[in-house]
């Protein structure tokens, strides 16, 4: 796929949607690969109708970078075991070091850094509000910022509720779901969570304002 193009990102991704059709097990975002087994038994049948499928269309896979038989690892942002998902440790830690904003810019920084993790922050969208609000008030980039103390109740708020996140179970299709829905201030927070014997598990948060 040539460099600079801008749709690259899409056509590389559809076509890796292509190549791994009909293997649930294997997910792709651009060339990150990931392939999930209950076993190694499995893993390795994994492995092999994976390696047939890339050799089909040609894909060629770098060793050097690949890590095989892994019982956790690092994915795209997130820690991934057989538990589930959570943020990662040194990710947390940018954001609780993150100053408070001074500009447009920084603010927008840092919302983009809480965003990547909001799935694991029920009503994040009412909680990001004071914050959100001040990106109507100001258009320059390097325009200083109006900070108010709501702001600023949320931006300490944001933190600590990033440093108790939960971790986010994974879906499993036999399980019974169950979604809860709470309106606040007409902003709807909806935890989904799945059920194992007598236990229900979060897999997911969603918000909106």
């Amino acid at each position: 796929m040539p460099f600079g193009l801008r749709n690259a990102a899409q056509t590389f991704q559809r076509f890796m949607d292509t190549v791994l059709r009909g293997l649930p097990f294997a997910y792709s975002y651009l060339d990150d690969l990931l392939i999930a087994s209950a076993d190694a038994e499995q893993h390795e049948r994994h492995l092999q109708q994976v390696f047939a499928r890339l050799a089909e269309f040609g894909v060629v896979i770098n060793v050097a970078k690949s890590e095989f038989g892994m019982q956790h690892l690092e994915f795209l942002g997130h820690h991934v075991d057989k538990g589930g998902i959570r943020p990662l440790p040194h990710k947390i830690a940018a954001i609780q070091q993150f100053p408070q904003p001074c500009t447009l810019r920084q603010l927008r920084e840092l919302l983009g850094l809480i965003n990547s993790y909001r799935r694991f922050l029920p009503d994040c969208a009412s909680l990001l509000q004071p914050l959100t609000d001040l990106l109507s008030e100001h258009t320059q980039p390097h325009s200083p910022l109006q900070w108010t103390a709501p702001a600023s109740e949320a931006f300490q708020s944001v933190k600590s509720a990033l440093a108790s996140a939960t971790m986010l179970a994974h879906p499993h299709p036999s399980a019974y779901t169950a979604q809860q829905c709470l309106l606040i201030r007409i902003r709807p927070r909806t935890p989904r969570p799945w059920s194992m014997p007598q236990i229900l598990q979060l897999v997911q948060c969603f918000s909106r304002t």
